[in-house]
């Protein structure tokens, strides 16, 4: 059971929740002290609030699900958890979560209750709604970055905000376009949206939002705002580590079986340690 519910609350997702560190990560509010423990705690009040929030999602997919090859195993998909618990969870979650919130900073659970009304919107609605389904996603990340700005005291510019929606883009269309690598002609029965997705349509989103993240994180390197804050214009240097990773991701989608982003960000070895040696560098400009 505990196995059943760690894959059914997607604790392998909260790897999203990263982005509530964004702003503690770029502020010169860095280091080991209360802002790092705030920070912290936004991760795991986001991880709560996710995870009622995918088994909300699996209640509302259930029979879509069924359909699929592979999602047809989840825990609400196969009978495994049944809806009423799944339900019963998702609520006690989402109300731990908010309570947490409010404890901690009044526009950060503000935020919060915006990422959950987004997120029940895009599971009963928006999902349905092609190019409108992956913007609502991205807009959860988004979300997330001005909480972590919120929960330490900080305003994020707004090069970092459009940073962090062209990225949550790229990897919105790359998890559409795995899902019609992995299914082909039959996605469009497990998600009704893919009947609107071709192979030619998904590869011509992802290189608009790959070059938007790239040209929009090399002016946000630039940026007079960053330059301000961090005195220093060397965060261009970290550029190439970014063309790659994204350049990585831009391969990894279109070969089968990749699964969704988060897969891909965790198998892949070169990925992970372009990743790391970028968040290195990253910092050691910002910081040292």
């Amino acid at each position: 059971m505990i196995k059943t519910w760690f894959e059914a609350l997607k604790i392998k997702h909260w790897i999203k929740n990263f982005f509530v560190f964004v702003p503690f990560l770029a502020s010169r509010k860095f280091g080991v002290n209360e802002s790092l423990l705030l920070a912290s705690a936004g991760v795991v009040i986001f991880g709560l609030m996710s995870s009622a929030v995918y088994l909300l999602n699996d209640c509302a997919d259930i029979e879509a699900d069924r359909q699929h090859p592979t999602k047809r195993s989840r825990p609400v998909a196969s009978g495994r958890i049944p809806v009423r618990v799944a339900l019963t969870v998702a609520f006690v979650l989402a109300a731990v979560s908010m309570a947490a919130a409010l404890e901690l900073d009044l526009r950060f659970s503000a935020v919060l209750a915006v990422y959950a009304a987004n997120n029940i919107l895009y599971s009963y609605y928006l999902k349905h709604k092609t190019v409108l389904d992956v913007m609502t996603i991205s807009l959860g990340f988004v979300l997330r970055a001005y909480g972590g700005g919120f929960l330490i005291g900080i305003d994020i510019t707004k090069w970092l905000v459009a940073c962090v929606f062209s990225l949550s883009l790229l990897f919105g269309f790359g998890k559409r376009r795995t899902e019609y690598e992995d299914l082909g002609e039959e996605s469009g029965k497990a998600r009704k949206v893919q009947e609107s997705y071709t192979i030619q349509k998904l590869n011509l989103l992802l290189g608009i939002s790959a070059s938007v993240t790239i040209v929009t994180y090399m002016l946000y390197t630039i940026s007079p705002e960053t330059r301000a804050l961090h005195g220093t214009d060397n965060l261009i240097f970290t550029t190439p580590l970014v063309i790659y990773g994204v350049y990585r991701y831009l391969l990894k989608v279109q070969e089968e079986k990749q699964g969704g982003p988060v897969e891909i960000i965790l198998k892949d070895k070169a990925f992970i340690l372009a990743g790391m040696l970028w968040l290195i560098t990253y910092l050691a400009v910002v910081h040292l």
